[in-house]
């Protein structure tokens, strides 16, 4: 009899290891991308893009919502979650696995149309105050280009305060997450005018480099499936994103 029960408790025990399990998502609080609600569950355009994409998969998905520069930290040292929505930069190149791009971005510089109507470029910034978000890639970008220290804040919604105060000249960030804090923090878009582009480039889901391969192409191909089929331009377009053109 207990011959008998060995290969029935190996196929249960077979079925509930090949069970779906969670994959664990990292997402750094950046709106509109990433958007952390008082109330219930994140939201935002690269949220509901991974959702999906777990949804076709048939993997259950689990968020942790933390600041951008910890979610770097802690995804570079986990190899078995995902991380959205990280530029790929040269500086960030060798630490991770960077699975397939989910969004186009450009990095601008933008001033207050009261303080500098005309729009500004690169080689008005050593000069000013500019304010950018800390350890993001428009900080990054402003070190590397020009070696220029900006003003740093642990929020964007901060510069966006600070810009209509007067206390920063010009802000240097994504384009969509100066349009998103903008008008949060109930500032018109028509108060700032938009200047010289930093730099075009692409968000990412990105892991670890132990990762597994396998499961990186598995997250890789459904992101295609879904650029393809018009998935991702229907998201994109319910969140008013302004893709570079």
């Amino acid at each position: 009899m207990r011959a008998l029960c060995l290969p029935f408790f190996a196929l249960l025990l077979l079925l509930v290891n090949t069970g779906a399990q969670a994959i664990v998502l990292v997402a750094a609080e950046l709106p509109p991308y990433v958007i952390r609600s008082s109330h219930g569950k994140p939201s935002g355009v690269a949220i509901e893009i991974m959702e999906e994409a777990a949804r076709r998969l048939k993997e259950p998905l689990t968020i942790e919502l933390m600041p951008l520069a910890r979610a770097l930290t802690q995804t570079a040292h986990r190899k078995d979650v995902l991380l959205i929505p990280p530029v790929r930069s040269s500086q960030r190149e060798h630490l991770y696995y960077w699975v397939t791009p989910i969004l186009d971005e450009e990095f601008v510089i933008v001033s207050d149309r009261n303080a500098h109507p005309t729009p500004l470029t690169l080689k008005d910034l050593p000069s000013l105050k500019v304010g950018t978000l800390r350890h993001s890639f428009g900080q990054y970008l402003l070190k590397q280009r020009l070696n220029l220290a900006s003003q740093t804040v642990a929020t964007e919604d901060l510069n966006a305060l600070k810009l209509q105060r007067g206390r920063i000249d010009a802000w240097a960030a994504a384009w969509n997450v100066i349009l998103y804090n903008q008008q949060t923090g109930g500032f018109s878009i028509d108060e700032i005018v938009k200047g010289e582009s930093l730099m075009r480039t692409q968000l990412f889901i990105a892991a670890s480099k132990d990762f597994p391969f396998t499961e990186g192409r598995r997250w890789q191909a459904v992101i295609d499936e879904m650029r393809h089929d018009g998935t991702l331009a229907r998201i994109i377009r319910q969140y008013n994103y302004q893709a570079p053109e």
